[in-house]
């Protein structure tokens, strides 16, 4: 190995450090204490869990167990394609913990507070999406 290949990995190395963990600043800066964490089954609005006190509101009953919500827990069931999809709610911030999918990923996602991170079960057809307290619909200037 020559003495300008060893600096040109120095250099991709610094560049990959750089950019991860400004990556990760750049989510943790985006990060949410006083939203929504919307639920969405097959595109349609299920549950919202407020991430301020872990307060929620079922949209539409027929996908939301409301009889298997864990008040002490602070999780929540929603049903997805291939079975129960169960919510957690600790610390401003939700995750999935337990589903039914072949390699489990929605589980292997960990805690969200983020807009920029959703929560995706595809196999289940669950999506969580976590809105912004001061997020309004109202059209800004430039979108008209």
């Amino acid at each position: 190995m020559r003495k300008s290949d060893f600096i040109l990995i120095i250099i991709l190395g610094a560049i990959a450090l750089i950019l991860y963990f400004g990556f990760n600043w750049y989510l943790n800066s985006n990060k949410t204490d006083d939203g929504t964490a919307n639920v969405y089954y097959n595109d349609n609005l299920v549950l919202v869990i407020n991430l301020a006190d872990g307060t929620y509101e079922v949209i539409d009953e027929d996908y939301v167990l409301s009889d298997h919500i864990d008040f002490i827990e602070n999780q929540y069931v929603v049903t997805g394609q291939n079975g129960p999809v169960v919510i957690q709610y600790k610390e401003n911030q939700v995750r999935v913990i337990d589903e039914i999918s072949p390699k489990h990923i929605c589980q292997s996602q960990g805690f969200t507070s983020s807009p920029l991170l959703p929560l995706t079960c595809l196999p289940n057809k669950v999506v969580i999406i976590i809105k912004a307290a001061s997020t309004t619909d109202e059209p800004d200037i430039i979108t008209g």
